[in-house]
């Protein structure tokens, strides 16, 4: 992304205003409300830039946008807020909530950014503060709509936001990952007890395995509201009290005798994951290498994959297979004698399933899905004793 100091076009839409800028060496720099900070340089020896009373953005070569910029600003003021926000990510990667909590906080009083207000929240639910957590949660919907919840929105669908639903067509939208939608199924029958008439809109993945809690929804026009997936966990205020539930998913039999047909009989059968399909950046660690992972688990097994990617990457003698979708991997995981298995999908399919001996290996620095395992009792919980060491948690599998 590229900003434009001097071209203005009219018609283009108007974006998050510039909530402060400053000055630089090479030119100047803004912070938008979202907490993005725009740098506008000198080109190839030219003259300074000054702040301009609109911004024109540049996106892959077009103009996506104008930002208003504010007539004054406090100096320092952007230095300011990025060591303060830099300050409480560092600190709440390394589990140091509290100091974290303080940091952003005061980030926040200098400029209160989504993007600020998104990592407040964070921080609150890794303590447990799950009502506070999830309301500040919602942030993440400002700084970037779903892709489902976008198309929703674009056929004029509006968003719930807690009001009355009874006698309601309520779509519940797939958000996030493959995991969390797994995971926000259980709250469909708490939706109908409201009075709603459920319907889900999920990637093809998630279908044949989710039907059997709502009908997939295939025309939408006619629906009152969509709620994006994990916004349920605000809008129906689940505490780590009140998130359990028995297993709420059920393996189809027909899928569960033709992956039975699969396996070698005779040795104690392991479903292993251990990568997620595609890293983002600045996410929890969450891939465990092989070589660590394989040896840990004992002579005279047989190890089967159960990620629902292919993996690029196996180990002599893991059985991998490709799966049509996740209730393919559910029948495989009913299998096992045991999963273990990083936080991804596949440890939450084997939660919503009732496996009855699955583990998760968790880093040091983990997502608020797992404090107090809430949502999964039954998972055994296996987290490094410090960043890095896998072999922490392996030790007490």
């Amino acid at each position: 992304m590229r900003a434009e100091p001097d071209a203005y076009v009219d018609d283009l839409p108007a974006l998050e205003p510039i909530v402060a800028h400053e000055l630089t060496d090479d030119g100047w720099r803004g912070l938008t409300g979202q907490g993005e900070v725009l740098e506008v340089k000198r080109r190839n020896g030219g003259a300074k830039p000054e702040p301009p009373p609109e911004l024109v953005e540049m996106h892959n070569g077009k103009r996506i946008g104008r930002r208003a910029l504010p007539l004054e600003t406090r100096p320092g003021m952007i230095k300011q807020y990025l060591e303060h926000f830099d300050l409480s990510l560092a600190l709440y990667k390394n589990n140091k909530l509290y100091p974290a909590l303080l940091e952003i906080d005061q980030a926040l009083e200098i400029a209160n950014t989504t993007r600020g207000r998104f990592n407040r929240s964070m921080i609150l639910l890794a303590m447990g503060q799950w009502r506070k957590g999830f309301e500040q949660y919602e942030a993440r919907l400002e700084l970037l709509m779903p892709p489902m919840c976008a198309e929703l929105e674009r056929a004029g669908i509006r968003r719930w936001r807690g009001e009355d639903v009874r006698g309601k067509w309520l779509l519940l939208a797939h958000d996030a990952g493959f995991g969390d939608t797994i995971m926000m199924l259980r709250f469909v029958r708490q939706l109908r007890a409201l009075g709603a008439d459920v319907s889900l809109v999920v990637p093809p993945e998630l279908e044949r395995l989710a039907e059997q809690v709502a009908p997939i929804a295939r025309d939408v026009r006619d629906a009152d509201f969509f709620c994006p997936a994990l916004s349920l966990l605000h809008l129906l205020q689940v505490t780590p009290e009140s998130a359990p539930a028995p297993s709420y998913l059920k393996v189809d039999p027909a899928l569960f005798a033709k992956w039975r047909k699969q396996l070698v009989p005779g040795r104690r059968r392991i479903g292993i994951a251990w990568s997620v399909s595609q890293y983002v950046d600045g996410d929890f660690p969450r891939a465990i290498p092989l070589e660590q992972l394989v040896p840990a688990l004992g002579p005279h097994v047989e190890l089967y994959s159960v990620q629902a990617q292919r993996p690029e990457e196996a180990w002599a003698g893991i059985h991998t297979f490709d799966f049509e979708d996740f209730a393919d991997c559910a029948a495989l995981i009913s299998l096992m004698d045991e999963i273990v298995s990083v936080d991804t999908a596949a440890i939450n399919l084997a939660g919503a399933i009732g496996h009855p001996r699955a583990s998760v290996l968790l880093s040091h620095w983990a997502s608020w899905r797992w404090h107090r395992n809430a949502f999964y009792p039954s998972i055994k919980v296996c987290q490094q004793t410090s960043a890095g060491d896998w072999g922490s948690a392996l030790a007490q599998l």
